[in-house]
């Protein structure tokens, strides 16, 4: 199918540097049959570590309109999306029902007060986990 060359910069574990994960596009394959199958980078027979919780930045940012928050799971769970302005006022909350591995949410500016250029905190949280990042909106 394909193959990538990697020329090593410098001293590192080739497994503890490279992974395969959803940040830019959903990390997925399918048999001949359509059944879906999991993605994972494997050294020496061995799978690399399994995918984390992780809250990417949101695209774009800043941002006009609209913008995705991706976040990772490690397993099912249900999710909590707040976003807040920098006093910890809500301004709107998001729940949805996350799938182990990528999943993301789309934010529309006029769903949230924008007027100018304003700093907003937004926070992924499920049973286990919480991350929080800043986004910027220009409007």
């Amino acid at each position: 199918m394909f193959s990538l060359v990697f020329r090593a910069k410098a001293d590192a574990q080739l497994s503890e540097l490279l992974s395969a994960s959803s940040r830019v596009t959903k990390a997925e394959a399918y048999r001949t049959n359509g059944d879906y199958q999991g993605v994972a980078v494997t050294f020496s027979g061995k799978a690399a570590p399994a995918a984390s919780f992780e809250l990417y930045q949101n695209t774009p940012n800043p941002f006009k309109g609209e913008t995705l928050v991706g976040f990772n799971l490690p397993v099912d769970d249900t999710v909590t999306l707040t976003v807040s302005d920098v006093t910890g006022r809500v301004l709107k909350l998001v729940r949805v029902d996350g799938v182990k591995g990528y999943n993301n949410v789309v934010l529309n500016s006029n769903d949230l007060p924008a007027a100018g250029v304003l700093y907003y905190y937004y926070t992924v949280e499920t049973s286990e986990y919480t991350a929080t990042k800043k986004m910027i909106i220009i409007e």
